[in-house]
């Protein structure tokens, strides 16, 4: 147990050592980048399991690291989901695993926000850090980010994908998040357990909880209010029922 202990500690030390933002990374991209566009299809028992309330998720082991995807739904408006996907400082207090983030460039073009952020991730008091283009398209209400490999990263490569549709008439949303992870080297288990669970398994859990903690410190409910005065908060808001339309002017005098 001492031997694997300071080996684990050795490959973290040399691991947390590797991220240099002067320097570019050693390749341009091994993974496929996703498109900013509509979420893959899911199947029939796949729909289903959703429409219940349940997540479908999958986690599939690849040479080096993994592939994920997950599909659920959120009681919050996509509004409200986007806001906490897009804040990218707040990932820290919102997402566990994640020791800081800092947002260091970006721009607008062609109606796609790109925001280039750095990612820090603490185990055993060692730094995992890395360097991300994250791209939001709000026309195709979708993100998808990579490496900014112009820096250089402690992992080796990873891609990622948000895709945030309406579901009930706009009171609440169906989120799709898929991403893929490749490592540096061979690394203990404990490692990769905790950088897959930080970037892969826990990167979907927070949102329902950021978006419900959100609805209530505005006070506001999922559902629409369609110009109607409400009180209280989602699931218990109450609106009255909407004005009466205005009488219709009196006919011409004769």
């Amino acid at each position: 147990m001492r031997v694997a202990s300071v080996l684990l500690l050795a490959v973290l030390a040399s691991f947390s050592a590797a991220d240099d933002p002067s320097k570019p990374h050693d390749h341009q991209g091994k993974l496929d980048k996703f498109k900013l566009g509509p979420p893959p299809a899911l199947s029939s028992s796949e729909r289903a399991a959703v429409d219940a309330g349940k997540t479908v998720s999958k986690t599939v082991p690849v040479e080096g690291g993994a592939r994920a995807l997950a599909v659920f739904d959120v009681a919050a408006p996509p509004a409200v989901v986007w806001a906490c996907i897009n804040d990218l400082p707040a990932y820290p207090r919102m997402v566990p695993g994640v020791h800081a983030t800092k947002v260091y460039g970006g721009g607008t073009r062609g109606g796609v926000k790109t925001t280039l952020v750095t990612w820090t991730l603490k185990l055993l008091g060692y730094s995992v850090t890395y360097h991300l283009e994250f791209q939001h398209s709000p026309s195709a209400s979708a993100a998808a980010f990579a490496l900014d490999y112009s820096r250089n990263s402690d992992i080796d490569d990873t891609v990622g994908y948000w895709h945030v549709a309406p579901r009930n008439g706009g009171s609440s949303s169906r989120v799709t998040y898929s991403a893929a992870l490749l490592l540096k080297g061979w690394f203990p288990k404990p490692v990769v357990d905790f950088l897959l669970s930080t970037t892969l398994g826990r990167a979907t859990q927070w949102v329902a909880t950021e978006a419900a903690t959100r609805l209530r410190k505005e006070g506001t409910s999922a559902a629409p209010s369609h110009g109607r005065r409400c009180t209280g908060v989602w699931p218990f808001r109450r609106c009255a029922p909407p004005p009466a339309p205005p009488p219709p002017p009196p006919p011409p005098a004769p």
